[in-house]
């Protein structure tokens, strides 16, 4: 493998070569620089393609089925031959060190795409400027990209985009204002150590169909943005080592379809507010590392629907909530199942019962 050069007709064995298989990875030709053949009926059923640690590779055949194709670590030129394809709906494109951009081409022959990754391409100043065009996306993920400042305007334009990823980008600063304006499908939105983040589009809360939304170790975000009561279906916002971040943002109090709330090392956070008692539909509540909360709202005895109580890493907050003799351990005694530091507290609603009665 290690001398291999190129991969011509010979590999292929006859006029129709492989008519019938389906899957096909390439990995480990450190000195292969071209694969190619003249056969019409080559691949012809070809539906994945996976070429991994071919550094040097810059021509690869063309695949009339191809739909699934993942490229890591190979020549930023073998892009050109991936672009001349026009039948792709899953796109990996990962590990490209020298990569400086993407082809246009690559988005505009296979505008029927519905999942599109890019990872580690250190040299990336930006994602395709067309990326917008790909009406049909419903997932993206980008990151890994030491250079990359700002996200295309068009993203405003995946009117199908169900699920965004942003992860390691310390130099993006923001989102454009309209990023996620347009985004009526999206229904996960993640946000992964982009340490440069100081704000989110203020225009986020007409992403009506967001249920997730993580927020983590973005430790230059100091607010979360107004109006996110229109989020209307979210289920599950986690705001994790968000060191910046001083307060929840208070339009959260009026989604009643709020089912989990992850809070982690946040610690210019001081308080849970006292509005948390409006969110009837929390099931799960999870704080940990937050050492300035100290205390727990009165209102949190009402939530009737909580099964799930998680307090660790907050020392004078686990005290007021040990059994029994903590000051808040009323607030919270109605939840079935309740973990204080590195103890569990109640597993079953019939412990409280049965631990009173003995």
């Amino acid at each position: 493998m290690e001398s291999v050069v190129n991969i011509g007709n010979e590999f292929f064995g006859g006029m129709r070569a492989f008519p019938s298989l389906n899957e096909f990875s390439l990995k480990d030709f450190p000195k292969l620089e071209t694969w190619s053949t003249n056969l019409v009926e080559a691949f012809t059923c070809l539906n994945k393609l996976t070429i991994i640690n071919c550094p040097v590779l810059i021509t690869m055949p063309w695949f009339p089925s191809l739909q699934h194709v993942e490229i890591r670590n190979c020549h930023p030129v073998m892009l050109r031959s991936v672009a001349q394809l026009r039948s792709i709906s899953t796109l990996i494109i990962g590990n490209f060190p020298e990569l400086l951009y993407i082809p246009k081409a690559l988005i505009e022959n296979n505008l029927p795409l519905l999942s599109l990754t890019i990872s580690s391409c250190p040299k990336l100043r930006s994602l395709p400027a067309n990326v917008g065009q790909l009406q049909n996306l419903k997932f993206l993920k980008t990151g890994w990209f030491q250079e990359l400042h700002s996200l295309p305007h068009g993203l405003t334009n995946l009117t199908s985009l169900e699920s965004l990823e942003i992860i390691e980008c310390p130099n993006l600063v923001s989102l454009p204002e309209e990023s996620l304006e347009g985004l009526s499908s999206l229904r996960s939105l993640s946000i992964e150590n982009c340490h440069g983040l100081t704000s989110l589009p203020g225009r986020m809360q007409h992403a009506t169909a967001l249920e997730r939304l993580t927020i983590m170790y973005c430790s230059n975000l100091v607010s979360l943005p107004n109006g996110l009561q229109h989020l209307s279906a979210l289920k599950s916002p986690s705001i994790l080592s968000c060191t910046g971040l001083a307060s929840l943002p208070e339009g959260l109090q009026f989604i009643t379809t709020l089912q989990n709330l992850e809070i982690h090392d946040c610690p210019q956070v001081m308080e849970l507010p006292a509005w948390v008692e409006n969110l009837v539909s929390l099931r799960s509540l999870t704080i940990s590392d937050c050492q300035n909360i100290k205390s727990l709202p009165e209102g949190l005895q009402r939530l009737r629907a909580l099964q799930h109580l998680s307090i660790r890493g907050c020392p004078e907050l686990e005290n007021r909530c040990q059994r029994g003799n903590g000051v808040d351990w009323q607030k919270i005694s109605h939840t079935p199942y309740i973990y204080v530091g590195s103890s569990t507290l109640q597993q079953r609603r019939d412990t409280a019962s049965s631990s009173s009665t003995s």
